[in-house]
């Protein structure tokens, strides 16, 4: 088992921690959105899409002081590159969250594709809360027992191939109502569902990450 003891690593994983909650709490605020869209209120949504930004915001700010600890500390070169990664993808799943708030917020979405795809936009989101409760679990698992949080990033790997079924399902049903539908409405659809994969995407990333870091450690 790798522990970690020194005060800046536990600084480090503990900022770290920070970014995956907030993650969390983002994903929860997604998923209402969403729901606020599908019952056609949208100045809730809008005002939810409000609180998401102000997350990544924060996000952003941590990840600064990440960044301007691995340059200022005496990290191993590999160590370093390795939380440099693992930060930045952390930092890409906030931007996906924000920009799939933001595509479907940024106009009235046709509301016969969203009774359409609802159940799988349903199915998608619980998806998506739960790889992000995974991601707090496993970046709190880092300075604990790392192979544990491979272990946990396993299972948010799996959820993102679940996701894939669900989203090749979804682009299939949106085309299915093309002729029934404008063209910009389904691209903005075509958008959203995007964004949402590209979540799913960036936690598999950290996965990755957190793998390369056991792999550095190790040698």
């Amino acid at each position: 088992m790798l522990k970690f003891s020194i005060n800046k690593e536990e600084l480090l994983f503990s900022k770290l921690l920070e970014i995956a909650e907030n993650i969390k709490d983002s994903t929860s605020l997604l998923n209402s959105l969403y729901l606020d869209i599908f019952n056609t209120n949208y100045p809730d949504a809008t005002a939810k899409m409000v609180k998401i930004k102000g997350i990544y915001e924060r996000i952003a700010m941590i990840r600064e002081d990440i960044i301007s600890m691995l340059y200022g500390e005496a990290f191993l070169p590999d160590f370093k590159e390795s939380m440099l990664t693992l930060t930045q993808s952390l930092y890409e799943i906030m931007k996906s969250i924000k920009d799939a708030g933001r595509a479907i917020t940024s106009r009235k979405p046709d509301e016969k594709l969203c009774t359409t795809l609802q159940s799988n936009f349903i199915s998608y989101l619980s998806l998506i809360q739960d790889g992000a409760e995974k991601l707090v679990l496993m970046i709190s698992l880092l300075k604990k027992d790392i192979k544990e949080a491979i272990r946990t990033g396993k299972e948010i790997q799996l959820i993102e191939r679940n996701g894939d079924e669900i989203k090749d399902l979804m682009i299939q049903r949106l085309y299915e109502n093309e002729k029934e539908s404008d063209i910009i409405s389904i691209l903005q659809l075509k958008d959203v569902i995007t964004f949402l994969d590209d979540i799913l995407d960036g936690m598999e990333d950290s996965t990755l990450s957190v793998e390369t870091l056991y792999a550095t450690l190790k040698s």
